[in-house]
């Protein structure tokens, strides 16, 4: 590219109507460069995201099992990605599986989990504010964790990992109706006695980056 040689004049010198023009053409290119920049910069910040995960997730309720544990499902290994316990009330009981700390903004919550029967709903999740309101998610689908599923149109995970005795842990997503709002925990209810939903100790939360 060519070194910009400005071209000077003096008061009263005549303009010839070709620069001129030409150097309206030129500051309507300039200006049109620069908003498109503008609007790619806009785009950008936009899409920006703060992912944070969250692992060994301990809860003040419920009780904890390791992967390898018979009585609730073995996944014959102690360490599945960063899950390394999972959270269950046990068939024939329903009630609050267990219930872990936040304390940030997020627009977007994943967690693992899994069900004997791919058949019905048998999840609750429920967000608690730190201004002390609360959302509900009732009637949560879960895929049957003892062999692979199908995705499906009901609660459809986004990804799976797979255990050497190929039981299955998936990964759902929920959307935070009040991304404004500062969440103190997230809490998860098993609704079914009969298909014993399970929750990893690891859940990740996705937050848009909002300009100031």
């Amino acid at each position: 590219m060519s070194k910009f040689e400005p071209i000077r004049k003096n008061p009263g010198d005549i303009i010839r109507s070709e620069d001129w023009n030409q150097m309206q053409e030129d500051m309507k290119s300039e200006m049109e460069r620069l908003l498109e920049e503008i609007r790619v910069l806009r785009k950008y910040i936009d899409t920006m995201a703060k992912s944070v995960t969250l692992t060994n997730m301990e809860s003040p309720v419920g009780a904890s099992y390791a992967l390898n544990e018979a009585s609730v499902g073995d996944y014959a290994t102690t360490v599945l990605g960063y899950i390394t316990r999972q959270y269950i009330v046990g068939e024939g009981n329903t009630g609050e599986i267990c219930k872990f700390g936040v304390l940030d903004y997020f627009d977007l919550l994943y967690y693992w989990a899994g069900a004997l029967q791919s058949d019905r709903e048998c999840l609750e999740m429920t967000l608690e504010y730190v201004d002390g309101t609360i959302h509900i998610q009732p009637d949560l689908f879960l895929h049957n964790y003892t062999q692979l599923q199908v995705k499906g149109d009901r609660n459809p995970y986004h990804e799976y990992l797979l255990s050497p005795n190929e039981r299955v842990w998936y990964k759902y997503a929920i959307r935070n109706p009040y991304p404004d709002k500062e969440v103190r925990y997230v809490s998860f209810n098993d609704t079914d006695e009969d298909n014993a939903p399970r929750i990893a100790n690891v859940i990740q939360h996705l937050a848009r980056v909002r300009p100031v």
